[in-house]
């Protein structure tokens, strides 16, 4: 409105690229990046790792959640609501066959159709005797950090609500400590809750396949 020109951040592309084949109807989203699709885990790390041909869209915005940098998750959300196929496929190797994203799975009779993994993780703990059958203890843990912005990756509670486990980038556990304690002051003075326990050098590790449902 102010004739600012300004860009959509990490992701952009992908993302004016879904938006645009929604709104057109395309037959097809192609994503053309460095690699060949997106694959069974990280070939940086894992050398046996292959390009996966066929996943679902839930399949792709789980392993884009939880580390797989090839595709932006909010890309698949605008095609996906028009059943619109995204193919990501390699500049530099055209005649791959790349990734195929649809609304159906092919497992090949595999579960498990890929691993992914988020580093520099840090696993906060809250727990005490005090928090066994008290209402609103997560809602005030959880307001706590999105007070200050920070976005919680994995979740966890005891059956028992003696405590609650959640992950998150380790550069922001300093401020979330800092948070939660001043949250839970008075708790922790009544010694009814611990000070915030921090654990560092972690990673979440992710099997992502939808036939992976009420199987053992």
């Amino acid at each position: 409105e102010s004739g600012e020109v300004t860009t959509l951040g990490r992701g952009g592309s992908d993302f004016s690229a879904a938006l645009i084949a929604a709104a057109t109807n395309a037959s097809e989203l192609q994503i053309w990046t460095d690699v060949s699709g997106m694959y069974t885990a990280n070939p940086s790390i894992v050398k046996q790792a292959r390009p996966i041909d066929n996943i679902s869209y839930q399949e792709a915005m789980e392993l884009s959640h939880f580390g797989a940098k090839v595709l932006y998750p909010p890309t698949i959300v605008p095609v996906m609501l028009k059943n619109i196929p995204i193919v990501i496929k390699n500049t530099f190797a055209p005649q791959d066959n790349g990734t195929r994203i649809t609304n159906e799975t092919s497992g090949n009779g595999k579960s498990v159709k890929g691993i992914s993994n988020i580093e520099n993780i840090a696993l906060l703990t809250l727990e005490g005797n005090g928090m066994v059958g008290v209402p609103g203890i997560s809602k005030r843990l959880f307001g706590a950090l999105a007070d200050n912005n920070i976005n919680v990756k994995f979740i966890t509670q005891a059956s028992s609500e003696h405590s609650i486990c959640i992950a998150i980038n380790t550069e922001e556990s300093l401020l979330a400590k800092e948070a939660v304690d001043k949250e839970f002051e008075f708790e922790i003075l009544q010694h009814k809750v611990n000070p915030l326990i921090i654990e560092d050098n972690l990673a979440i590790i992710a099997l992502v396949g939808d036939n992976m449902k009420s199987h053992q």
